[in-house]
């Protein structure tokens, strides 16, 4: 039933539809006392009409109407709209001249309500047991009251709505559990005053667990409310350490700037006076870039001073990673991944055990340009490694590159026809410029230029051409020239004196540019057929054919024997003969000074893949009637002879062989150096083939098999099990997972020493023992040792609104556990009960 109520001061319209189709209507006008009046005579002294617009109302069961109190009542789920506001209940009373609503729902079989009314106007939305409106002030009282605010929702016994965003509400509830009727938890609120989407005021306000008040309050306070972004205040977590004492850490300021930059500020501090700084911001620009920096500094003092295991360390740490988006400039790219800190800082403040592991770091920040229909291309970086273990730092900066493609000079465009042998002359040209340093972390903010850094520029022209002599025969001939320039040279001075050696010399920079070239010339020749074997089985059988294919590889390369183009030696006397040595020892670039030795070598390979042909017994369309299994992925065996060797020409031949078997599911791996030359007592090679074999001299075999309950279909690895930490939010739907692998390394470098042999068992996996609880693990077995590897466990409980985490490393120099209760929800992300026994604790 549907119908439209107009209102004038003193007139009274409705259209009612009781039994004819929708949209009849029977319009019935009455004077201020109840008389029926004309409705057709034209009143130009009417009054404003008391709304401003239709009121659309609707209801499943009936509507009734009270001429004389001017109301209307609504059963059976009713609705009423006027301009931006909706009101829906199974029981709606209208009062037309005070303008007032009124709804409420209606009892069950049970004497539960149902039906309960459900406000909305514009984006404001709430339920209730109880409602009063005003259509005209806007105001209401409310009973009973659910509300969302963000992640969470607000229940209130009484609620007075004093404006379109402004509530009142006495006796409610703050959670972010979804169940209305039993939240699991909440702060229960004397009274609060609610500003919409902006701030919330509270008064007396305590912690309440699934109906049990708990001792935790506050006499008032504030919330922001926003649905955007906002700077705000951090709360630090609190813990202890047994070392460093009581702490309060990551407490701070969040600073909002705009969609595309944010930034935090935060602090830690103990009770023995160490403390630390963090910040850290990112930014994001779509379809250009995005990235995060964060630096840290800290001071750590452990124990007292005095005592003999004082410690007192200063450190930081950068990390910055930058990425451009591929989209944003075909033409230029800039990249960064930073990683830098001082020797200590790890030790200090890494909480994983892969921080505290990690004692190489590097970092790379890299730009590049080329321009298009150019052969030309330009690249920097910056690039940076060190070694916390002993403080050693290498950085080069900057590392200039400038690169031309190669390109055949005697073919002209448009050419058609049989190219000539020149037009296969290619050129192609590369320069570099480089400055480093490697130095101790103390000792680089203190170094000089020109004494401790190496620098250096170097340009490079190969030529080379390419002949096909036959099918799969290639002969390439090729010259290259170098260049250097360095900004010094180096002087050896001899300076006797009265010790044994009779003297010493000392090395010396010499200042100056210095310009060295050589060229090298080379030639090479290749031939890789491919050859087929096949072995076909009886029509009908579900194999079909197995095919062999081969692919051996002989390549040989020459280099002559050629003049060095300069004479950059000199020579000192060291009181007894004439010692010569290279002026360019020591530098970045230095040129070919050893003369003309020709050298060369004659290369062997030989690749196998053996491939099975089945039919396809799932196939019902004839679209896929056979399908291909691989039995052998590949088997590769390799070498090398130096015919220019004055002794043990061949090289070690290397072996190495994968497949996978049981539908792809367990990988099998292979590889192996076999030495065909014998070793004497002493362990020295000598000339001298050991057997018809070799001798193996180490090998590796690994497999690896990963399985699932959603049919093999493998998850993605989590690097956080190595550590023992996991991510915040676990994935519930997976029953099941589990990865092993096995690890057998086999190393024999002499005869005469024992072996050394290695079998470790690794295993990691996850199981939903029900829909709530999972267990994640990682573990492994050292077969040699006979001790388990580093392992670690995880118990996880979905508590719905709440979550349960276990982590624990039961042994090992890891040894540590970590057990927390939190709410799943980020806006009360500090709401938890943590315990914990941390590994670092025992390490300090």
């Amino acid at each position: 039933m549907a119908s439209e109520i107009i209102f004038g001061q003193n007139l009274f319209i409705t259209a009612i539809d009781t039994t004819g189709q929708p949209g009849d209507r029977i319009r019935i006008v009455y004077d201020s006392a109840g008389i029926p009046i004309d409705t057709i005579r034209n009143d130009s002294t009417q009054s404003k009409p008391l709304f401003d617009d239709l009121i659309d109302y609707n209801a499943d069961d009936s509507v009734r109407f009270s001429i004389q109190e001017k109301k209307v009542y609504l059963y059976g789920n009713g609705f009423v709209k006027y301009l931006t506001t909706e009101l829906r209940a199974d029981y709606i009373e209208l009062d037309m001249d005070k303008k007032l609503a009124m709804a409420t729902g209606v009892p069950d079989s049970v004497g539960k309500l149902k039906g309960t009314p459900k406000f909305k106007d514009g984006g404001q939305e709430f339920e209730s047991t109880e409602l009063h409106y005003n259509f005209d002030t806007k105001k209401g009282y409310v009973t009973e009251i659910i509300t969302q605010e963000g992640e969470g929702y607000i229940q209130g016994k009484t609620t007075k709505k004093m404006s379109d965003s402004v509530y009142c509400v006495k006796h409610g509830m703050y959670t972010t559990c979804d169940e209305h009727d039993h939240p699991h938890f909440g702060l229960n609120m004397s009274k609060a005053k609610m500003i919409k989407d902006k701030k919330i005021f509270v008064g007396f306000t305590y912690l309440e667990l699934e109906g049990i008040p708990l001792p935790i309050f506050i006499p008032f306070g504030f919330f922001p409310i926003t649905k955007k972004a906002t700077s705000g205040i951090i709360m630090p977590t609190y813990g202890e350490e047994r070392m460093r004492g009581f702490n309060l850490r990551g407490g701070g300021y969040y600073i909002y700037i705009n969609d595309y930059i944010d930034m935090n500020i935060t602090g830690d501090i103990y009770t023995n006076g160490s403390w630390g700084l963090q910040y850290a911001t990112q930014y994001r620009k779509r379809y250009k870039f995005n990235g995060n920096l964060n630096f840290t500094i800290s001071k750590n003092y452990v124990s007292e001073k005095g005592l003999p295991d004082y410690q007192e360390s200063s450190d930081w740490s950068v990390r910055w990673t930058h990425t451009q988006d591929g989209k944003a400039n075909p033409y230029s790219s800039f990249s960064a991944s930073v990683d830098m800190s001082s020797a200590n800082n790890n030790y200090y403040n890494a909480n994983t055990v892969d921080g505290i592991a990690n004692q190489r770091k590097q970092s790379s920040i890299s730009w590049s340009k080329k321009w298009p229909e150019s052969p030309f291309s330009l690249s920097g970086s910056f690039n940076h490694s060190q070694n916390s273990r002993d403080s050693s730092i290498a950085i080069t900066l900057p590392n200039l590159s400038l690169r031309m493609t190669q390109i055949y000079p005697f073919r002209k465009k448009g050419k058609s026809g049989e190219m000539k042998w020149y037009d296969n002359i290619g050129v192609s040209y590369s320069a570099e410029l480089r400055n480093s340093i490697q130095t101790k972390e103390d000792k680089l903010f203190k170094s000089s230029f020109e004494r401790d850094w190496s620098n250096g520029f170097k340009h490079n022209i190969p030529i080379s051409l390419q002949f096909k002599i036959a099918k799969d025969v290639t002969f390439t001939p090729s010259l290259n020239y170098n260049g250097y320039l360095n900004l010094k040279t180096i002087e050896k001075i001899w300076i006797p004196d009265t010790s044994a050696n009779g003297g010493q010399f000392i090395t010396r920079d010499v200042p100056g540019l210095n310009y060295s070239h050589d060229y090298s010339a080379s030639g090479s020749i290749g031939y890789t057929p491919t050859i087929y074997g096949m072995f076909m089985f009886k029509p009908g059988c579900k194999v079909v054919a197995i095919r062999h294919m081969i692919r051996p590889s002989i390549s040989a390369s020459y280099t002559p024997a050629i003049k060095p183009l300069g004479n950059y030696k000199k020579s000192y006397f060291d009181g007894e003969k004439e010692v010569e040595y290279d002026i360019h020892e020591g530098l970045t670039y230095r040129p070919n000074t050893t003369g003309g030795k020709q050298s060369g070598s004659i290369s062997f390979s030989l690749d196998n893949n053996v491939e099975m042909k089945v039919r396809n017994d799932k196939d019902t369309t004839g679209d896929e009637e056979f399908k291909k299994v691989k039995l052998l992925e590949s088997f590769r065996l390799s070498t090398s002879y130096n015919p220019f060797a004055d002794s043990m020409n061949f090289s070690n031949i290397s072996i190495s062989a994968r497949t996978k078997i049981l539908n792809n599911k367990v990988d099998l791996n292979f590889s192996g150096t076999i030495d065909p030359y014998a070793i004497d007592t002493n362990n020295v090679r000598y000339n001298k083939y050991h057997g018809k074999l070799g001798r193996l001299t180490n090998a590796t075999i690994s497999t690896n098999f990963s399985f699932s309950a959603d049919n093999g279909q493998n998850k993605e690895k989590k690097n956080d099990l190595v550590g023992g930490f996991y991510d915040d939010y676990m994935d519930f739907d997976v029953p099941w997972n589990i990865s092993i692998s096995y690890n057998f390394t086999y190393s024999r470098p002499s005869p005469y020493r024992s072996p050394t042999i290695s079998q470790i068992v690794n295993f990691s996996g996850d199981l939903s023992l029900t829909p709530k609880w999972k267990l994640t693990f990682q573990s492994g077995y050292d077969i040699k040792n006979k001790e388990v590897t580093s392992t670690s466990f995880s118990v996880t409980r979905d508590l719905h609104c709440w979550e349960m985490t276990f982590n624990c490393m039961p042994f090992g120099q890891h040894q540590s556990y970590n057990f927390e209760i939190h709410v799943r929800s980020s806006l009360l992300r500090d709401l938890k009960l943590t315990k914990r026994d941390s590994w670092y604790d025992r390490r300090l």
